[in-house]
């Protein structure tokens, strides 16, 4: 390919003039775009450097979680688009340096490129077709379709089209250059439509158009949706490397003098790229539990209002000598309701293409709430006191906290300084006369593989997650110190927690305070001691058993096979799937983020759609089982309330496990 010469064009200049004024356009939107992100605080995100690099790599350029299931179909169509808009930019920048200074990029005219750009090419104009039609005729329920998206997608076309005819009038009209391998598709579909004579005048104009098209572009895309064309890079190259279970840590809190994110300056500046990098696409919303059952909660509209706040805003606050914002985001924007609604179930982070964090702006809102103007819902401030007066979000007395395990003999460390592994209960487990049944079983267990293990008793204490969750950071850190103290104080190195919120906030949480440990979940321990032969199962009644995923063991840290190797391993039961909803889009119990303890007054109960969602697989499953009790104990209610509770029981795994144990 080539540019131009002789008599079509003047000279350089034009081009040059052409290209100042497109991606001048460009750069002083954007400069403006980013000068408005910087408002924000102050986040160290650099840490681990070459994951950085890997995730451009596979989520960025190989667009992994855009062809992920459900979307996998549609994700076809939108990766072929993006693959497309980068190989084509390639040879765009040549065409650009070639008209302006005579130099070609290095590879431009190897056979190889030509044939990849022309394939390219065709792609992306039928991946176009496809989500014109889809826009148009078949919209996803909460997409939003716009006249922006057409202008976004009608100029990648023309370019596309462009791209294509002018390619194939410069074959017919013998204007390639030497050296340079003949477009094989354009030169052979359109090469044989121009006489040479025409192909002569098809060629420039072709060319121009191709080349205005992109400066148009350019100009244009900052002021579009679409702008996570470009955004997309960054936000996935600065997003969160800790895992996905930890929030941020309020440091030195007990010298601080406000919490949380009233502000857009309260949030921080990757909060606000978030913002830009949303593509409208309403996956986040399309899985999100709370709306799913008529919550007033709206992932995509919380980023969106943010955005919308910043770019309304941004001007002003620039302009002013302090920057003080004109009223708090969460009011002008995102109303408290919809905050308190969230199950912190991550299903929204899973199914962003583009790594946006939700959960994140969501707790940083309710740290404002909870802790600046004491408005958490009354049952979550009850929960709340119970924690700081007694230990645990149900308020039963302190010393009562080991009482169910005096029975079987179960040592506190008191009695066994020397156990291998600390036992971590949890406040359900403790307290909850259901969720002892589920703490008895894993004694069991335990004892049938000859671990070493023990348990603190009234010296355990709640491990702050629901206090954390619902944005009282302070009291969070409180209980986490005391416990810390307390492993501290008997050399506590290995835990085992058989609820995923002692498991993530033990595991991922309190390293952020300076006790770190081994935590596993306990069907981690127990499928590592079936492997290992230490722990022999038998057969029982044959039983078909739905598995539900727990969000805090799933979704927050990955542990997906493990409960399920351990169902695979229990002879007689038939592990079944509660489809499509399990593993990665497995949906929430309802229990999350504080939502334990607190009322659902708007729409449908989050565990009565799980039910229902059980209840439509026609699994033949009689009993549903899981890792958490929180989950239990909703999915018990849930099947009460449906009057189904003759037809399918809640279990945890580790009671199938405990009631077929070989003597």
């Amino acid at each position: 390919m080539t540019a131009p010469t002789g008599p079509f064009v003047p000279g350089g200049a034009i081009l040059l003039a052409l290209a100042i004024l497109g991606f001048g356009a460009f750069f002083w939107r954007a400069w403006r775009l980013y000068r408005y992100m910087r408002l924000g605080r102050d986040e160290a995100r650099i840490d681990h450097p070459w994951r950085r690099l890997r995730d451009e790599l596979v989520v960025y350029l190989g667009q992994r979680k855009l062809l992920k299931r459900p979307y996998y179909v549609r994700g076809i169509a939108h990766a072929f688009i993006f693959w497309g808009f980068l190989i084509i930019t390639i040879g765009t920048i040549d065409l650009l340096i070639d008209g302006i200074v005579g130099f070609h990029v290095p590879g431009i005219g190897s056979a190889l490129f030509a044939w990849t750009i022309d394939i390219f090419a065709v792609l992306v104009l039928a991946s176009i077709a496809v989500a014109a039609a889809r826009r148009a005729y078949f919209p996803p329920p909460r997409m939003h379709v716009a006249r922006d998206g057409y202008v976004i997608l009608g100029l990648i076309g023309l370019l596309m089209v462009t791209l294509l005819v002018f390619e194939g009038a410069g074959k017919s009209a013998g204007l390639l250059e030497k050296g340079y391998t003949a477009p094989p598709i354009a030169g052979a579909l359109l090469g044989s439509i121009f006489s040479h004579d025409a192909a002569g005048i098809v060629f420039p104009v072709a060319w121009w158009t191709h080349v205005v098209t992109v400066l148009a572009f350019a100009a244009y895309l900052p002021q579009s949706k679409h702008l996570h064309i470009v955004t997309t890079l960054p936000n996935v190259f600065f997003r969160k490397q800790t895992p996905r279970g930890q929030l941020s840590l309020i440091e030195d809190i007990e010298n601080q003098e406000t919490f949380g994110a009233a502000s857009l300056r309260d949030l921080s500046w990757k909060q606000l790229l978030d913002g830009y990098t949303c593509t409208e696409c309403g996956r986040c919303s399309d899985n999100c539990p709370a709306l799913a059952t008529g919550k007033p909660l709206d992932p995509q509209r919380i980023v969106l209002d943010v955005r919308d706040q910043l770019l309304r805003d941004g001007p002003k606050l620039l302009a002013e000598a302090k920057g003080e914002i004109p009223s708090p985001a969460h009011f002008t924007e995102t109303k408290p309701e919809e905050l308190w609604a969230c199950t912190t179930c991550a299903a929204c982070v899973e199914a962003c293409p583009v790594t946006i964090e939700h959960i994140d702006k969501i707790v940083d809102m309710r740290r404002y709430l909870a802790l600046m103007e004491g408005a958490a819902p009354p049952e979550a401030q009850r929960a709340m006191t119970n924690i700081e007066r007694a230990g645990n979000p149900w308020g039963e007395p302190r010393e009562t906290r080991g009482d169910w395990a005096k029975e079987l003999g179960v040592p506190t460390y008191t009695e066994k300084p020397d156990a291998e592994w600390l036992y971590f209960v949890g406040c359900a487990a403790s307290v909850d006369r259901r969720n002892q049944k589920v703490a008895r079983a894993l004694v069991q267990v335990l004892r049938a593989a000859g671990v070493s293990f023990a348990i603190l008793g009234t010296e355990e204490t709640c491990n702050g997650d629901p206090a954390r969750r619902i944005g009282n950071e302070y009291l969070w850190q409180v209980q986490a110190q005391q416990n810390i103290e307390t492993f501290k104080k008997y050399g506590v190195r290995k835990v085992i927690a058989s609820c995923p919120h002692c498991f993530n906030t033990i595991a991922n949480e309190y390293p952020q305070l300076g006790g770190s440990y081994e935590v596993v979940h306990a069907l981690q321990l127990v499928d590592r001691l079936i492997a290992e032969g230490k722990l022999k199962v038998g057969r029982g009644m044959a039983e078909a058993v739905a598995y539900h995923d727990p969000c805090y063991l799933g979704r927050h840290n990955g542990v997906y096979d493990a409960p399920r190797a351990v169902l695979d391993a229990v002879p007689g039961v038939q592990r079944v799937e509660i489809e499509p909803y399990h593993r990665e889009r497995g949906f929430c119990c309802g229990a999350g983020g504080g939502r334990m303890w607190m009322e659902e007054k708007v729409g449908q109960r989050v565990n009565h759609r799980r039910i229902d969602q059980l209840l439509a697989t026609n699994s033949g499953a009689t009993k549903v089982a899981s890792g958490c009790p929180f989950c239990l104990i909703m999915l018990e209610e849930g099947v009460g309330a449906k009057g189904v509770q003759e037809q399918i029981r809640p279990v945890d795994v580790l009671e199938l496990v405990a009631g077929r144990l070989e003597s």
